[in-house]
């Protein structure tokens, strides 16, 4: 039983299936695949999977081996990938748990090939960087590549894999040069399926769909267009309630460093939640205009620096004054995750992977 003091998490399992039969048509005949990484964007891996296997979908993405082992466990029959690579003397590993690294260094490519041909051929991605500058081989590293045309002896080449660095703005001509240096990447390598779309790049229309689009942001409800008003049906809401209500006098001040001092006599409310769950300290003490929450609806103001394990709003104009014990809305219905964000100058991927673990964790 949840503790009265403890912040809930609701997560609705119903709108993430929904969320993604969405995408699915946004994707149109390509495979729409799900990004799991991060626990699932922190909102539970191990619940979030198997709905988005229920609802269709048979690959998916982490970034870690060991996250890969973990889903593995979950979901007995689907594609598995993993974006990191096959980290030195893991190769057997991912044998083990039928896991398919995506390559992204020579060093990589080299000792998969050497456990395949010791062992059975056994696919895994190629990661080609067309402009992120993150993982994967770029143009000279893909000429190194073409130059040994046996390195791709012995293992299966499953699928040409790259990432957009600003499909969140589809203005952007970066979209266009980096879909141009994947299509040229394509025409060198050998023929496999490719995959180049995240959720905003599947929103850039069939160009940049190829064979499989990768969808994480927009599956849980956040906009990859950085528009509140462009997100699916929101999945998650996080609720926080008072355990405290005080009056202050002018003079009187909030928090450590005293940050916020009253000007004349108001109400605030202590709810329970902090950057101990996830909420950054930073937030605190936003200029010009603070960080905003709900109440019934109703925008309530933080006030001062979040504290590990609670903050302050502003309850004064409130048209019926809350009880200890009522929820603050966070995030979720009444005041969307990415507004939120927004104010806090971030982004709700942030938010969401920065979940705590005190939640008390509701799966609608």
């Amino acid at each position: 039983m949840a503790a009265s003091d403890q912040a809930e998490l609701t997560i609705d399992l119903a709108a993430l299936a929904a969320n993604y039969k969405t995408m699915q048509k946004n994707a149109g005949k390509a495979e729409t695949s799900a990004v799991v990484k991060a626990d699932g964007y922190g909102l539970g891996m191990a619940e979030i999977a198997p709905v988005l296997f229920d609802a269709g979908c048979r690959s998916f993405w982490v970034a870690q081996l060991n996250e890969g082992i973990a889903l593995r466990a979950i979901l007995p029959e689907a594609k598995i990938y993993v974006l990191n690579g096959v980290p030195s003397g893991t190769a057997a590993q991912f044998e083990t748990y039928d896991l398919r690294p995506c390559l992204v260094t020579l060093a990589q490519v080299e000792e998969w090939q050497s456990h395949c041909q010791a062992n059975k051929p056994l696919p895994a991605c190629l990661f080609v960087d067309s402009g992120f500058n993150r993982l994967g081989f770029g143009e000279i590293e893909i000429a190194d590549l073409m130059a040994r045309p046996d390195i791709f002896e012995g293992w299966e080449l499953c699928l040409i894999a790259s990432h957009l660095a600003c499909a969140d703005d589809p203005t952007h001509p970066m979209n266009g040069a980096q879909l141009e240096r994947f299509r040229n990447a394509l025409a060198v390598l050998p023929p496999a399926p490719a995959s180049l779309a995240n959720s905003g790049g599947t929103m850039l229309g069939a160009d940049y769909h190829f064979d499989m689009i990768r969808t994480g942001t927009m599956l849980y409800g956040c906009s990859a267009t950085a528009k509140e008003e462009d997100a699916l049906s929101p999945i998650a809401s996080l609720r926080a309630p008072l355990l405290q209500m005080r009056r202050l006098s002018a003079g009187d001040s909030i928090g450590y460093g005293a940050t916020f001092t009253a000007s004349g006599e108001m109400t605030i409310g202590i709810a329970s939640l902090g950057y101990g769950d996830g909420l950054s300290r930073h937030f605190g003490n936003q200029s010009p205009s603070p960080m905003r929450f709900t109440i019934d609806g109703q925008p309530v103001s933080l006030l001062g620096r979040i504290s590990m394990d609670s903050l302050a709003i502003d309850l004064t104009n409130l048209p019926q004054m809350p009880s200890v014990g009522d929820m603050v809305e966070i995030f979720g219905q009444d005041n969307p995750i990415d507004r939120l964000a927004q104010q806090g100058n971030t982004i709700s991927y942030e938010l969401l992977t920065s979940l705590g673990s005190r939640y008390n964790r509701i799966y609608k």
